[in-house]
């Protein structure tokens, strides 16, 4: 069968959020500052990006953003007003209200992006990567369930 896709993986970059209980997450990238997120970035450029951080950090990350291809944002509202600094991004941003609630959201995104990989191996005909992707899918929303 012939190659017609390019499988893409994902990686979710948490700038300053390493409370968050993120073990079994096997896509997440710690990024303590803002200099390092957007190092990460550029380094996993070929990858689907989610990026996740608190209100307090959007006006700094808003900064970078346009120097980012990213796929979605998640932001843990703490209480600051951040539709203005999000503006032209809104349409990819999702804002939660609690940690629980932020895990549910990249425990799920992650089982997406699995499954999407996991459709695109199937498509070029490689069953092995298929099946571990579909497993890494399962899991991350076997987790998910952790946070309901």
């Amino acid at each position: 069968m012939s190659v017609d896709t390019n499988p893409k993986s994902a990686k979710i970059l948490l700038l300053e959020l390493s409370n968050l209980q993120i073990k079994e997450l096997k896509l997440i990238v710690q990024c303590p500052t803002i200099d390092d997120l957007l190092a990460k970035s550029k380094i996993y450029k070929e990858c689907i990006l989610i990026i996740a951080c608190t209100s307090d950090k959007c006006i700094e990350l808003a900064s970078i953003l346009p120097d980012i291809s990213f796929d979605t944002l998640y932001v843990l509202n703490n209480g600051e007003n951040i539709n203005e600094t999000i503006g032209s991004w809104w349409n990819k941003t999702t804002v939660v209200y609690t940690e629980k609630q932020l895990m549910r959201h990249l425990c799920t995104k992650s089982m997406l992006c699995y499954y999407n990989e996991g459709l695109q191996h199937r498509k070029n005909g490689d069953m092995g990567l298929l099946n571990a992707c579909m497993i890494n899918a399962l899991h991350a929303l076997d987790y998910s369930a952790k946070f309901i």
